[in-house]
């Protein structure tokens, strides 16, 4: 189990872009994508891939949707969030 205040990578923004793609289609892909590509053990892949927005500005526990930051804990019911402004969510 992942201890809170893991190390994230620095991803780039079409790192985002995949990894929020791959997310939404299959999170267990996304997963085995984050242990292939970086030094992040299974637990803490998981633990990032759960946190990832599939609606930017949206959270993914209580569907919140003024979320305002990249990495933000929901101020109504306090679940962090990856909220990353993809290619994906602006049509491009």
């Amino acid at each position: 189990m992942p201890k809170e205040g893991i190390e994230i990578p620095d991803f780039n923004h079409s790192e985002k872009n995949k990894l929020s793609e791959l997310t939404i289609q299959s999170p267990i892909k996304s997963v085995k994508y984050i242990i292939d590509n970086y030094t992040i053990s299974h637990g803490d892949a998981k633990y990032i891939v759960t946190h990832i927005n599939k609606t930017y500005g949206q959270c993914n526990r209580c569907a919140f949707d003024k979320l305002d930051g990249e990495y933000i804990k929901c101020p109504k019911c306090g679940s962090l969030n990856f909220n990353w402004e993809t290619d994906t969510e602006n049509g491009i």
